[in-house]
């Protein structure tokens, strides 16, 4: 109101000045009225500003006045911080570039008094290695020196990822050895087994061979082969005995190696095989060979 009032009793002065002091006197006007918007919105910084503009000498005197009477006051009820920041180990940073509510505020640090509007703001503290803080402060009014301190860390150096540990391979031979190694074993027992059984019976075929030719020589055949009946029949028995003791005997001795040979899981390096053949003689009975 009292601006408007001071703005009506210029309007005369101004017009019948020049036009060059009319537009100086126009412009403080202007920043008088700007002033007291400013100052009621508690944004003394501003307000200060607008107030020294219309506190001029080039200013009427009226207008003159009452700006360095406002101007008095704002000054007087403006506060002020003081902002530090420190390291880790406690050393002073000068670095340090500040933002208040997202506006520059300062770009190093200096200890110097800087003037802020009153109210809550938000600082925002950056170095140049990358370390950052932010703090909400309470800035009163009329106190002067109002100190902001803060300690900036070194960010942690990345942490390298550890490389993800490879895949265990598990080879489908491995995963088949166990059932393969107990059928094998299984079956070479009773190709073992087999095998133990034939050569007895080949050692009975055998033992009756010999008693066979014993009997025959016993039998005295002449060239016509005619023999004594005793001793011939008994070499007959004999050889019967011995026959099947061979026949037998070689089957299982055959049976045996065959299993023992092929079982699964057995590591070969060609194919086994088992040959069986009859043998015509003086004694009958049979040759096992083999090749792998």
């Amino acid at each position: 109101m009292k601006a408007a009032l001071l703005y009506a009793m210029c309007c005369s002065a101004i017009m019948v000045s020049n036009p060059a002091s009319a537009d100086d006197k126009a412009a403080c006007l202007s920043a008088s009225q700007q002033a007291q918007n400013l100052r009621d919105a508690h944004k003394l910084v501003e307000a200060r500003e607008q107030l020294r503009a219309c506190a001029r000498k080039e200013c009427p005197v009226v207008v003159q006045k009452d700006c360095v009477t406002w101007l008095g006051e704002v000054e007087k009820s403006l506060p002020t911080v003081v902002v530090t920041a420190k390291d880790a180990d406690g050393s002073d940073l000068a670095d340090v570039r500040v933002t208040v509510d997202g506006n520059g505020f300062l770009e190093k640090l200096d200890g110097s008094a800087v003037p802020i509007d009153p109210g809550m703001h938000a600082f925002h503290f950056a170095r140049s290695d990358g370390a950052t803080v932010d703090r909400q402060v309470l800035v009163r009014e009329g106190q002067t020196d109002q100190g902001i301190a803060v300690v900036l860390k070194r960010p942690p150096a990345p942490v390298a990822s550890a490389p993800a540990p490879a895949p265990a391979v598990v080879s489908e031979p491995a995963q088949k050895s166990a059932p393969s190694s107990g059928r094998s074993s299984a079956w070479r027992t009773i190709g073992w087994v087999l095998g133990g059984v034939g050569l007895v019976g080949v050692g009975v075929g055998t033992a009756f061979g010999l008693v066979t030719l014993g009997d025959k020589t016993n039998a005295h055949c002449d060239v016509a082969n005619f023999c004594d009946a005793g001793p011939l029949k008994n070499a007959r028995s004999s050889a019967t005995i011995a026959d099947v003791g061979l026949i037998a005997g070689g089957v299982l001795v055959a049976g045996g190696l065959t299993l023992v040979i092929v079982s699964p899981g057995r590591a070969q390096e060609g194919t086994a095989r088992v040959r069986l053949a009859p043998m015509v003689g003086a004694v009958s009975g049979f040759v096992i060979g083999g090749g792998w």
